[in-house]
């Protein structure tokens, strides 16, 4: 059964706690790794420099404490590390995640959806964004 390293442990122990119940209840379907938690001021303005994130320091998801927001992704054990031009697989665990924060929230365990960087308006389009971050996940409060 998969588990996290301690340095995805790490990460995630910097987010909010229902990105922390949705990852580690996938943890144990589908092995992933924890890119990114919460953000400092420095490693926010150098996403942003970099063309990683759209916003600057303190508006980002990743900015709060803890982190409303979490980078994952699917690691593949024959690679060794993320395979990040598999857009295909990224977008399949997406729908893991996504699937297992609706599960957690039907089931009362947490307060929060989830959206996902491949698709910020939620349509089950990707073709009308301007913008992906395919192992972007932020929290969002259901809006039914």
């Amino acid at each position: 059964m998969p588990s996290y390293s301690r340095t995805s442990r790490d990460r995630l122990a910097t987010c909010h706690e229902d990105l922390q119940l949705i990852f580690n209840e996938l943890i144990g379907m589908v092995d992933h790794s924890i890119l990114c938690g919460h953000r400092g001021k420095e490693e926010q303005n150098q996403a942003y420099a970099e063309n990683k994130s759209r916003v600057k320091w303190p508006d980002g998801k990743h900015n709060e404490y803890p982190s409303l927001a979490v980078d994952a992704a699917p690691y593949f054990i024959e690679l060794g590390n993320v395979d990040w031009n598999d857009l295909i697989a990224l977008a399949c665990f997406a729908g893991q995640v996504i699937m297992m924060a609706r599960r957690l929230y039907d089931e009362g365990e947490i307060s929060h959806l989830v959206r996902w960087g491949g698709d910020w308006d939620r349509d089950g389009r990707n073709a009308d964004q301007e913008f992906n971050d395919f192992v972007h996940f932020e929290l969002i409060k259901p809006t039914w």
